[in-house]
């Protein structure tokens, strides 16, 4: 349906400028089919996030955002990607209140 896509929790954007353009093309390519970085989203909420990180953007579903998070740190932690201060600040506002 073209109401549900399968969105990155991790932009692949955001990922590139924090620290993914320094890869090999494998590691690209198992972080953009990483299971624990897809989602299934409605459209909507696909296009509104595009390359936003935390800071930025987070779900409409207030009680998705302590798995969204959540999932973003495992998922950063996993693969090395740094987080700025903004997206910080913004991750732990919303981890404080899980």
């Amino acid at each position: 349906s073209g109401a549900v896509q399968v969105d990155h929790l991790v932009s692949l954007a955001d990922a590139w400028y924090k620290g993914a353009r320094t890869w090999d093309p494998l590691r690209r390519r198992n972080f953009a089919n990483d299971p624990r970085n897809l989602v299934a989203v409605a459209s909507k909420s696909n296009f509104d996030k595009a390359f936003r990180d935390a800071a930025s953007w987070l779900p409409p579903n207030v009680a998705f955002r302590c798995e969204f998070v959540a999932r973003q740190v495992d998922v950063k932690a996993a693969y090395g990607l740094w987080v700025s201060v903004k997206e910080r600040a913004a991750m732990a506002a919303v981890l404080d209140r899980c």
